[in-house]
């Protein structure tokens, strides 16, 4: 299953990071697991807007337009690669 680095949804400054697991169908995103620092899955404990927020994340960090090795940018998948640069 592919698997996404997201911001914690329950860290309320944004610095922690969750690794979700996650499986896809036309667009559509569906959670498997999440898991936190402690490695335990917190998926059950999440809401409802807590798991759209990892939802719409994997969605818009999986269409970002990449540039191509040979050509002008496209868009593919960006999949388990950690996030750089956030505050």
């Amino acid at each position: 299953m592919p698997h996404h680095v997201c911001i914690d949804p329950n860290d309320q400054y944004a610095q922690a990071e969750v690794t979700v697991e996650f499986e896809t169908t036309t667009g559509v995103v569906r959670l498997l697991s999440v898991h936190g620092a402690s490695d335990d899955d917190i998926l059950p404990d999440l809401d409802d807007v807590q798991r759209r927020a990892l939802e719409s994340e994997i969605l818009e960090d999986h269409s970002r337009v990449v540039p191509a090795h040979d050509g002008p940018p496209h868009t593919r998948p960006i999949m388990d690669h950690r996030r750089t640069g956030t505050t």
